[in-house]
């Protein structure tokens, strides 16, 4: 049987859910990835967008440097896609430009809780919500805990 790598591209509203608590299947997909279950990938345009957000919830830096180690340990961390080819990019929010062609960019899944860049995005890629993600693992098989 031949072995199908599961690929997936974090949003930042996946990343803050896991890390801050509110969305277990955001945890469970991360904790898959750190696993080595599956491929998990974010820019560091995520990296540096999920600072910004765990800062405007008040958490401490000590707990977003800590979030922040974990989300590495976890995904591999990609450099952000260039401007200049942003343009391809039609999408409502032009401020997920940078997610959604990193995920063009890495051929992977892309994984959010925004319904409209989920819709916008098929354009380009595939997109599913962590809940999603997690039963495409379940159906190839793969143990999710």
């Amino acid at each position: 049987m031949k072995n199908i790598e599961l690929r997936f591209f974090l949003d930042t509203t996946v990343v803050v859910s896991a890390v801050t608590g509110r969305n277990t299947e955001a945890w469970v997909l991360l904790e898959s990835g750190r696993k080595k279950v599956i491929s998990l990938y974010v820019n560091e345009f995520i990296i540096k967008e999920t600072r910004r957000t765990l800062k405007e919830l008040q958490i401490s830096q000590e707990k977003t440097n800590y979030a922040v180690e974990y989300v590495v340990e976890c995904c591999t961390v990609r450099g952000n896609v260039p401007k200049k080819e942003f343009s391809r990019f039609k999408i409502r929010d032009r401020n997920d430009i940078p997610i959604l062609a990193g995920a063009v960019q890495e051929s992977a899944i892309l994984v959010t809780e925004d319904n409209v860049l989920i819709k916008d995005a098929m354009e380009y890629i595939e997109s599913v919500t962590p809940g999603e993600a997690l039963r495409k693992l379940s159906d190839l098989g793969g143990s999710v805990t």
